[in-house]
């Protein structure tokens, strides 16, 4: 049973040591969540039933056959993150604001006939950019860990390498250079395993931003049928601070130590979308829409550094790791989503989406390298997410509220991490013949576990830690985020 969990433990352990492409970055570019216009993110990113906003065009692309004239619309947002984490019974607390802009996009509607003639009605073009993710955060944990330091997992690192040669120049080479790490005749060795106060900073920024163009039409009122070419992109950039310290005197050479490392990844990819609404009374609307794989081509930039402060004669405290590049390929699992929407006349609508995704089929390529140990842990930590999303408005003409939910589903296997998601929103707007204002908020949170970073279990004693003491430190997150969005909209 502890190798089975060492294993897990592993795979969720991140880049701890170097900057490899894993499975996290497969499920954190893989994942999106609601973005677009105010009017969707207010009703939970429910909309599949039934279109005429924009950010359908990202959802079910046949949304843009409701179309009946032309429109332009752009939504800047404000962005607040708010983390809590507990580590070793030490609570903490974090924050962060960002602007963005979360939607720019134009729709053109070309009437091709007429309704008392029957056929096609409206072929429909759009093209802008929705963004979804927003990955802008910050979150800190810090407290006492009587059992390990980060040290042992760098001392069982080193070994496994073999040679000083061998070392990973973005770890464990930089614990060699500042004397964290020594080297006699029988391997390497450490004089910090354990009882030290620890300390994380970690800061995120990027987001995941989709340019479409889509096509749309409307036959007879009826049946609406829609296709948009995706081109998405990806920056995400992560910088993360960790710290040891002998608060304790529990050594007379090792103060303290401080590793920091810098992470980007920057990219853009394809994919398609294919959708299609049926009206089957004026009551009830049912739609349906398949999304390809997103097909990316990402490049990372990642760095490393150390210092140590240490009772020592010797020159070297700070050591700095090259510069380092990796361009690798992502494929993402295909989404199929089927909605039913009702339609209470002028006062009101209803929209229930669902929508499945397989994350165990996901895949990293490389002509560099060959993913297979990274693609069976992402066949391994993952399954199949689903993802329930409803939301509604009420007319008071000219005002419109709004309100909406989602949950989707832990990604992860259930013995791994719990990383379910809900979001909750709610907005109004104002519509005119015209023009129209939209006003959201949205409130996202979840939780899961990290593990600051890995330990091997198969020999702990000898590397002075007993029992249980060889799992890694676990730190219990707890996100949440706000998002005030407001959309300005013109029609032609």
């Amino acid at each position: 049973m502890r190798k089975v969990l060492a294993s897990v433990i592993i795979l969720l352990a991140g880049f701890q040591y170097t900057f490899s492409q894993n499975e996290t970055d497969a499920l954190r570019y893989s994942q999106l969540f609601p973005g677009g216009t105010a009017r969707f993110a207010s009703m939970g990113g429910s909309f599949g039933a039934l279109g005429g906003d924009f950010s359908t065009l990202g959802v079910n692309p046949a949304g843009i056959g409701i179309y009946r004239s032309s429109e332009f619309s752009v939504t800047p947002s404000l962005h607040h993150s708010y983390s809590e984490t507990e580590y070793f019974n030490t609570y903490e607390d974090e924050m962060r604001y960002s602007f963005s802009l979360n939607n720019l996009g134009a729709v053109f509607a070309f009437p091709v006939g007429q309704s008392e003639n029957g056929g096609w009605q409206f072929v429909n073009i759009g093209l802008g950019i929705n963004r979804y993710n927003n990955f802008n955060g910050r979150w800190i944990a810090g407290g006492f860990n009587p059992y390990s330091s980060r040290m042992a997992g760098l001392l069982q690192q080193a070994n496994r390498e073999g040679s000083v040669d061998n070392l990973d120049p973005f770890s464990t080479d930089l614990a060699y250079q500042t004397w964290l790490i020594g080297e006699d005749d029988e391997g390497f060795f450490t004089d910090m395993l354990h009882g030290v106060d620890q300390f994380q900073e970690t800061s995120t920024s990027g987001s995941v931003r989709e340019f479409v163009l889509s096509m749309g039409a409307n036959y007879e009122d009826r049946l609406y049928i829609g296709a948009t070419v995706g081109f998405p992109s990806i920056s995400y950039e992560e910088e993360s601070v960790f710290q040891e310290k002998d608060t304790e005197g529990n050594n007379e050479i090792f103060n303290s130590m401080t590793y920091r490392n810098r992470f980007r990844t920057t990219g853009s990819g394809y994919n398609f979308k294919f959708g299609a609404i049926f009206r089957v009374t004026d009551f009830i609307r049912l739609g349906g829409a398949f999304h390809s794989p997103t097909f990316y081509d990402l490049r990372d930039r990642y760095s490393s550094s150390m210092r140590s402060d240490l009772n020592l004669d010797y020159d070297s405290d700070a050591a700095q790791s090259p510069d380092g590049r990796f361009d690798y390929e992502l494929t993402t699992p295909v989404k199929a989503i089927g909605s039913i929407g009702f339609i209470f006349g002028q006062r009101g609508l209803l929209n229930i989406d669902y929508e499945y995704t397989d994350y165990t089929k996901s895949r990293l390529r490389s002509r560099d390298y060959v993913f297979t140990d990274e693609n069976r842990a992402i066949r391994e930590s993952f399954t199949t997410q689903h993802a329930i999303r409803a939301g509604g408005e009420i007319r008071f003409d000219p005002v419109i509220i709004r309100g909406g939910y989602a949950f989707y589903s832990n990604p992860y296997r259930s013995e791994i991490n719990n990383a379910q998601r809900s979001i909750l929103s709610a907005g109004f707007g104002i519509r005119e013949s015209s023009y129209f204002i939209d006003f959201a908020y949205i409130h996202s949170f979840y939780s899961e576990d990290y593990y600051l970073y890995q330990l091997d279990s198969s020999n702990p004693d000898d590397y002075g830690l007993s029992g249980g003491q060889w799992l890694p430190p676990v730190v219990d997150r707890k996100f949440s985020s706000g998002t005030y969005m407001i959309t300005v909209g013109w029609r032609y």
